[in-house]
């Protein structure tokens, strides 16, 4: 008994004696095939336009399960479960990589105002409307490169920060939110404006196709005209031309008449004589 616990002792000793430099040589290692990993991980992932729309959706539904809002791994869980029923296969750190990078894309364009060339911000900025959400503490190269302990003490100082920071950060949506509707009343107006003037164009163009139908029927109406004049004019000539030969034919007969008359009376002037 007492050699087996000398035997343990030695065993226990020898791993104290283990250099500090070897340990963090295969902390080191470890880390780096933890990097890989990840970095094989997010390039796997590919996230067409329907599915980044349906993560959106789920992410907009999962923040009431927010706790607080430095702690979201409930969150990114909730959704990789919920993105099985959709047919899309994204671990809950692939999930939590997507959010970033549009969120980090959306306060691009606000800085910048290049709005329309991010195809999700309207989603991402009804998000921010709606909810206080933050989502730089969460950043990528962050968690692959900063320590536990570091990133705990940052958690926790940006979670301060963003409590003092809350009610000017909903200001801030309110004067976002305020100028986007004042630009989707500008640009509706702008739109009944060009559907007014396209009306005005199209009841235009509906005119004069009517004024061009008016004068071509006007102008077949008097030729149909024009060549009725012709035939009654015909007609007319045709009758007269019988009335003349008529008159000529009774002519011709009444001059019969008058040389047979001629012709009895010189008989009967004979025959008294």
């Amino acid at each position: 008994m007492n050699e087996n616990s000398s035997f343990v002792d030695n065993i226990l000793h020898d791993v104290e004696q283990v250099p500090e430099d070897s340990m963090c040589i295969s902390s080191m290692n470890c880390n780096d095939s933890q990097e890989k990993s990840y970095s094989v991980e997010k390039a796997s992932a590919v996230w067409t336009y329907n599915s980044t729309l349906t993560l959106l959706k789920l992410y907009e539904n999962k923040l009431e399960m927010l706790e607080t809002p430095k702690k979201k791994t409930r969150i990114w869980n909730a959704i990789s479960e919920s993105l099985k029923d959709y047919n899309i296969e994204m671990t809950s750190d692939q999930v939590r990589w997507k959010i970033n990078a549009l969120t980090k894309k959306y306060k691009q364009c606000l800085d910048t105002g290049q709005h329309m060339k991010f195809k999700y911000f309207k989603e991402m900025d009804n998000i921010y409307a709606q909810y206080n959400v933050d989502c730089d503490t969460f950043n990528i190269g962050e968690f692959m490169h900063k320590k536990k302990d570091f990133k705990q003490s940052y958690y926790k100082d940006t979670s301060i920060k963003t409590s003092a920071e809350s009610k000017a950060m909903i200001e801030l949506r309110k004067v976002r939110l305020a100028n986007r509707i004042e630009s989707e009343r500008t640009q509706s107006k702008i739109n009944l404006e060009k559907q007014w003037l396209e009306y005005l164009k199209r009841q235009e163009e509906s005119k004069l196709m009517q004024d061009e139908i008016f004068e071509r029927n006007l102008k077949l109406k008097e030729e149909d005209l024009e060549l009725r004049r012709q035939e009654i004019e015909m007609k007319e000539s045709i009758e007269l031309r019988k009335l003349e030969l008529i008159e000529k034919k009774h002519e011709e007969l009444l001059m019969i008449e008058r040389e047979k008359y001629e012709m009895l009376k010189q008989i009967f002037a004979n025959r008294v004589i």
